[in-house]
């Protein structure tokens, strides 16, 4: 049986650990090549800054030089606070969204560049890496969830453009609901993760793993889902939908 993804070349950014690193694995088990990257690299991976453009034209560089083309982008790169409003100050609000937003922003542009340099119409599959709190205001998270809210649009935004012009680049977001992963561990503590009391809330009780989510980032990155574009796709164990019930 033919690998889904063999033939394709895929850039994960934000692969030195969590979720990244899952995409990365889960992608590369599929047939694809896979660059990963990160602002923090692990052996193998290239080092790379998503808030600097001079740093994504390295990295779409080194891709292509390696690999030849770029079919895939993940865009997985991230950081979290929690802070309360008086608290917060503009710099770490800024923060959040330099990484979220502008390096998505920039990455789908070069992304996009080098596609349309491969192939006319272009053809691609750029996934996103959201959150549930860019749907729902959780406490204390609005840095972050202003953040994730602004990529979700940003996505759907680029997925309406490039199809309108011709281009057969999907782009699409997964939303994690609470993932347990380095980051949020560091966020919330061990002890937190480790109290099925917190997650009793969730139907499906318990708390989203990295490899939940790179399953669903493999989803959107096949050929098979050539029609979903624009689309947001949940994986939260129904928490969205079980809240307030």
């Amino acid at each position: 049986m033919t690998a889904p993804l063999s033939g394709k070349v895929a850039l994960v950014a934000g692969a030195a650990s969590g979720i990244g690193a899952a995409a990365a694995a889960r992608l590369a088990r599929a047939g694809a090549a896979v660059l990963s990257t990160d602002l923090h690299p692990g052996e193998g991976m290239v080092a790379h800054d998503v808030r600097e453009p001079e740093s994504w034209a390295d990295a779409i560089t080194a891709c292509v030089a390696r690999f030849g083309r770029l079919d895939i982008l993940v865009l997985s790169a991230g950081t979290a606070s929690a802070c309360p409003l008086a608290e917060l100050d503009l710099e770490a609000f800024r923060a959040e969204a330099r990484v979220h937003v502008e390096g998505a922003f920039l990455g789908m542009q070069a992304a996009v560049a080098q596609m349309r340099r491969q192939a006319s119409p272009a053809t691609g599959s750029i996934i996103t890496v959201g959150s549930v709190a860019g749907l729902r205001p959780l406490m204390q998270t609005a840095a972050y969830g202003t953040a994730k809210a602004a990529l979700l649009h940003l996505t759907r935004a680029v997925a309406v453009e490039l199809g309108r012009k011709g281009d057969r680049v999907r782009v699409n977001c997964v939303l994690p609901g609470g993932t347990r992963t380095p980051m949020t561990e560091a966020l919330y503590g061990d002890a937190y993760w480790a109290d099925p009391a917190n997650f009793r809330h969730v139907p499906l009780r318990d708390y989203c793993r990295p490899a939940d989510i790179a399953e669903a980032i493999l989803y959107l990155a096949e050929d098979a889902c050539e029609f979903v574009t624009g689309s947001a796709l949940v994986v939260d164990g129904g928490w969205m939908i079980a809240r307030g019930i």
